[in-house]
């Protein structure tokens, strides 16, 4: 078994170089994003955990949220997909009353928050969340029998009353199924304005990251509503209805030649994969869970090419497991590539507290990772996404921490006791409101670590002479 690797071992220390963080932040555009059936309600806890924290007064800048055009969609996804997708479903996108705030909240051109000094009172908000179940359950289970092929509803444009005709068909189940519409990716409430939102959040993040190129400073982009690795050109599939990873790499591809992108989710960032597996110039690179029945069932060692890495782990990953293999495998390929720029989608399913139990990460261990990452390329601009993380407030507190890493407020960070004063201070009541847990700060170990020196050797050799 791997022994644990201390903080700052062997890491790259030179503070030479200047650093320069950007992050999206919108406590509207994160009550959309709520929506995602999988995710009901985390980015709301990680918006205003980083605000609580006064992190998003630390960057250079918000970077501004708009929507994009299809045609932006278009750089990957195909057009029949994006038609299934994006399509107007009024049934379900209700002009109900209580979905008036969120109505209103559509109508925002821009999605960008001024910081606000931390403990600001909060407001009060409608549960858009409980809302959006009921109608997603209603849609999904009854389709529209219960409504007519016309339906007149009441619509106020101009302070005036007039009748809007809503006309819609029912759902070729066959169709949403071919485009991955069912079961784990199935639609509910303003789908498609989160679709549209989610790919514009990573590709404004990278727009930002090619507008600032100087080589005395690192310019790091952070952007925690982004990160959806499974969705392929045609099909949504693992809790990702769109691939906005792939879509903020082909804005980068237009100013920097050569990318290398690295998952640290639990789970086989495979479409990202496959959208890049013949790209001489983007460099795919995987850390994830892999075994039989465990989603997505790719990303076997075997599968490894020039520019196509996967780093099959086993059961209990640790800190310091993790911590080895992006030092001793990772970096090497990293440096060997040589890229203009770097992205890391940041997932953390992959800690001992979320519900998936698969491996012993904490997250001072994603940090060290984060920091030594960042260190390691101090030339180099890098774009960080979200991911996986189905224990919201840990999930949460992962992220906020890492915005700290990027900031280099680590010992700050490190000291974090009581969690501040906001509105959603209520998802802390387990945790006893405390940033700082026995259960985040050491691996619960209830499970042994398998990737021993071993198996973590031969993972190396076999790469290292595959690629290098």
């Amino acid at each position: 078994m791997l022994s644990e690797i201390e903080p700052n071992a062997n890491e790259p220390t030179d503070l030479t170089i200047a650093r320069k963080v950007w992050i999206t932040s919108s406590e509207l555009l994160s009550e959309i994003v709520d929506l995602l059936p999988s995710n009901k309600g985390r980015l709301s806890l990680v918006t205003s955990l980083i605000k609580a924290y006064g992190l998003d007064s630390k960057c250079e800048d918000i970077i501004g949220v708009g929507r994009v055009r299809r045609h932006d969609l278009e750089s990957f996804h195909g057009k029949q997909f994006l038609s299934i997708l994006l399509k107007n479903r009024p049934s379900i996108d209700v002009d109900h009353v209580e979905l008036e705030k969120i109505r209103e909240t559509l109508q925002i051109r821009e999605y960008k928050d001024i910081p606000k000094t931390p403990g600001t009172a909060p407001k009060e908000h409608i549960d858009i969340i409980k809302l959006g179940d009921e109608l997603g359950d209603k849609y999904n289970k009854n389709q529209i029998n219960d409504i007519s092929d016309s339906d007149l509803e009441l619509s106020e444009i101009n302070d005036e009353i007039i009748l809007v005709e809503h006309k819609e068909q029912e759902e070729d189940n066959t169709e949403l199924e071919n485009f991955g519409l069912t079961h784990d990716c199935y639609i509910f409430p303003f789908m498609a304005e989160y679709v549209n939102l989610v790919a514009a959040s990573s590709i404004h993040s990278a727009s930002r990251l090619t507008k600032e190129r100087k080589e005395s400073v690192q310019n790091v982009v952070i952007n925690w509503y982004g990160g959806r690795h499974h969705c392929k050109k045609n099909k949504a599939a693992g809790f990702c209805y769109i691939n906005d990873i792939v879509l903020s790499i082909n804005i980068l591809r237009r100013n920097y030649r050569r990318i290398f992108y690295l998952d640290l989710d639990l789970h086989h960032g495979d479409g990202v994969e496959s959208a890049f597996e013949f790209s001489k110039n983007v460099m795919t690179c995987s850390i994830h869970r892999y075994d039989i029945g465990f989603y997505p069932g790719t990303g076997s060692l075997s599968s490894t090419q020039k520019t196509k890495v996967n780093i099959p782990v086993m059961r209990g990953l640790s800190d310091g497991s993790m911590l080895r293999i992006v030092k001793d495998i990772v970096l090497p390929l990293i440096m060997n590539f040589g890229p203009d720029a770097l992205v890391i989608q940041a997932g953390c399913d992959g800690l001992s507290t979320d519900e998936h139990k698969e491996w012993n990460m904490t997250i001072k261990g994603y940090g060290k990772v984060l920091r030594l990452l960042l260190n390691s390329v101090a030339n180099t601009p890098v774009m960080i996404l979200g991911g996986g993380g189905y224990n919201h407030s840990e999930t949460a507190k992962c992220w906020t921490y890492l915005t700290s890493i990027a900031l280099r407020l680590e010992k700050l960070s490190d000291e974090w006791d009581l969690i501040p004063d906001h509105k959603y201070l209520d998802a802390y009541q387990n945790c006893g409101f405390q940033f700082w847990t026995n259960e985040n700060l050491n691996s619960t170990k209830l499970m042994k670590d398998e990737n021993d020196n071993e198996y973590v050797a031969k993972i190396k050799a076999y790469i290292l002479d595959k690629c290098i």
